[in-house]
């Protein structure tokens, strides 16, 4: 059988409908599972521990998406004012819930994913910091391949995109200090973090790029996802 990935939502709100909070997942983050071979799962945004533990316990594998910053309070406990006035689509709820998921997930060594927004909680989930803000990983074109990385260490990930070092970005966040028990594997020209993962773990990936957005571009970011989708076929 085909794993089934559970994908986490980006918060949003529509003005027109009453009911106008909700979830939303860009459609390339699932077509890159399905491409890759998985069964992609969009779960709501929710605060309902039983809800996601219902998740953790029933789903293959852990996507964490993109989408607005982290909350500050969940790694710093003091930010000066002018660095709090550039945190921009934070939301309380989803930080909440991914933090949660990966620490259950991690609980049960299921494989989990993190890409670009994905990287930075990842790494606050298990007591590592941010950068609030980053100057020049912008790009306006999110498909470009804009910059290079160094591969600093072998490991997974350099080896399932065969170490291709052009990658897209479109973050102004990034990863500070590293949580205990990752490693960096890639970072960019200027020394952002731009990979890391969790050498002990039967997966515990994250690239601060966004590869759901190359997977037709190039093959090696599809290899990344099939990578990950093989991972969590196993072992369950």
């Amino acid at each position: 059988m085909k794993p089934v990935i559970a994908i986490t939502p980006e918060a949003i709100t529509l003005p027109s409908r009453i009911d106008g909070r909700g979830s939303f997942c860009g459609v390339s983050y699932s077509q890159a599972i399905e491409m890759a071979g998985g069964v992609p799962l969009i779960v709501p945004l929710t605060r309902d521990r039983r809800v996601l533990d219902h998740y953790v316990d029933s789903c293959d594998g852990w996507l964490l998406t993109g989408g607005g910053d982290v909350e500050a309070k969940c790694y710093t406990p003091r930010m000066s004012a002018a660095s709090r006035k550039k945190i921009r689509g934070a939301d309380e709820a989803r930080d909440e819930m991914e933090i949660y998921v990966l620490r259950r997930v991690a609980e049960r060594d299921r494989p989990a994913f993190g890409i670009c927004r994905g990287i930075q909680v990842m790494n606050v989930a298990f007591g590592g910091t941010l950068i609030p803000h980053v100057d020049g990983h912008h790009n306006p074109k999110p498909d470009a391949l804009a910059h290079r990385i160094e591969w600093t260490k072998g490991g997974r990930l350099q080896k399932a995109m065969g170490g291709f070092d052009r990658v897209n970005t479109s973050h102004h966040q990034a990863v500070d200090r590293v949580a205990r028990g990752f490693e960096v594997v890639a970072r960019a020209p200027d020394g952002i973090i731009e990979a890391m993962e969790k050498s002990e773990a039967r997966y515990c990936c994250a690239v601060q790029f966004h590869p759901e957005r190359l997977v037709k571009r190039a093959p090696e970011f599809l290899d990344l996802f099939r990578d990950f989708v093989k991972a969590c076929r196993s072992g369950r």
